[in-house]
């Protein structure tokens, strides 16, 4: 625990950016593993191309720090009326 509490934040940050992008391989490769027992020669997807398409699904949820911005000025109008 002192180790932890020892890294410079960008470190630790990193670190922890790491760990959820291991775990959500980790969630990818169990899916892959129930998906593969439906799959037959033409509709086989190797687990890269699996992952590549699960990665890009989690990257277009990911929205802009301006695009939340805007939808929050958006909520307090709304509310202000």
């Amino acid at each position: 625990m002192t180790f932890i509490m020892q890294l410079d934040l960008d470190t630790l940050v990193d670190l922890i950016g790491k760990a959820q992008e291991k775990d959500f391989e980790e969630t990818i490769w169990q899916k892959w593993l129930v998906d593969i027992q439906n799959m037959d020669k033409e509709s086989f997807v190797p687990f890269d191309k699996y992952k590549e398409q699960h990665m890009k699904v989690q990257q277009k949820e990911i929205r802009s720090e301006k695009e939340v911005l805007e939808d929050a000025e958006n909520i307090l109008k709304s509310m202000s009326r």
